[in-house]
């Protein structure tokens, strides 16, 4: 499905911050939206854009606007009852998230998750950017192991957290095509559970080897472009053993070989994408995100994101 594009732009500055309360209800659900500004909203106008793209019964939005007080209150979800999770990745700004007697701050890589069945608020005091992406309840239930702990930050510098921040970037609206982006968020929902059932405080072993593997991603993410970047290479930086650290990605859920491949095509997509390197050649691009064999580079990212590097390129330039 194509994206929608909601913007106060659209009417007159005077019309602009009641437009912005209809427009995010129709987006999300009913909430009740304050503006920093209070009387002054009306006269000196109120920016604020929405563009969301709806995956199934998965959905993802990019919002940008002012500094604003967001409520979901008792009336709000009586008028709008909806049994799922907003998953939000700051991208500029901070927020303030406040559910059940719980509060986050999130900066720009943070994610927090709040549950549209009970009150909640958010507080943006300046002017903002995030991504939300939508998991009805049905989906995400089955594949917790815990309760969920809203209104708790989930940073995203590597492990599970990084691996969700980038499916979710990869997921921008015009980004994918319908298909593969629909697949994706399937897979980001997965994501999102193992995120939330990694929230309980973990026992000693568990944190050693989350350490662990925070450690190799970094590794892995620190070495993209060397030729020589394997198994034995990472694991003798670690200081542990080949086997030690392919029972460290076991529990990770995707093998050494999965998370070079994907980290160098993430790298690729965002260079691909990226107006200042419109100027390198796909091949360039490759071999600077790691692969030496192009063929093969062309292969595996049509794989992953249903186009080819030269037609993400073109439209991203459209």
């Amino acid at each position: 499905m194509s994206a929608v594009t909601w913007s106060t732009a659209a009417v007159p500055r005077s019309r602009q911050f009641g437009y912005w309360r209809e427009m995010i209800c129709e987006a999300f659900l009913d909430l009740s939206p304050e503006s920093a500004g209070a009387g002054g909203a009306a006269r000196d106008g109120f920016r604020g854009r929405v563009t969301q793209r709806r995956l199934g019964r998965l959905a993802i939005a990019q919002i940008g606007s002012q500094a604003q007080r967001v409520r979901r209150t008792e009336a709000d979800i009586a008028r709008s009852p909806r049994a799922g999770y907003y998953a939000n990745l700051q991208l500029r700004g901070s927020c303030r998230t406040v559910q059940d007697g719980r509060a986050a701050v999130t900066q720009p890589g943070d994610l927090t998750v709040v549950d549209t069945e009970r009150p909640f608020a958010f507080e943006l005091s300046d002017d903002f950017a995030q991504l939300s992406f939508y998991v009805p309840g049905q989906l995400l239930h089955p594949q917790l192991e815990q309760p969920v702990r809203t209104a708790t930050r989930i940073p995203t510098v590597s492990g599970v957290g990084a691996a969700l921040r980038h499916a979710l970037q990869a997921l921008e609206p015009g980004s994918l095509p319908e298909d593969p982006a629909s697949r994706l968020a399937v897979h980001a929902g997965g994501l999102l559970a193992v995120a939330l059932n990694g929230s309980a405080d973990p026992g000693p072993g568990a944190r050693r080897r989350a350490g662990q593997l925070d450690a190799a991603l970094a590794d892995v993410a620190e070495h993209l472009a060397d030729d020589d970047l394997c198994p034995a290479t990472t694991a003798g930086r670690l200081g542990i053993s080949v086997r030690q650290l392919h029972q460290v990605f076991a529990g990770h859920g995707r093998t050494f070989g999965a998370e070079l491949r994907r980290q160098r095509l993430e790298q690729a997509r965002r260079d691909l994408a990226d107006p200042a390197r419109a100027g390198l050649r796909v091949i360039d691009i490759a071999a600077d995100a790691g692969f030496a064999d192009v063929t093969h580079f062309h292969r595996v990212f049509r794989r992953a994101y249903g186009c080819t590097p030269a037609q993400l390129r073109r439209g991203q330039a459209g």
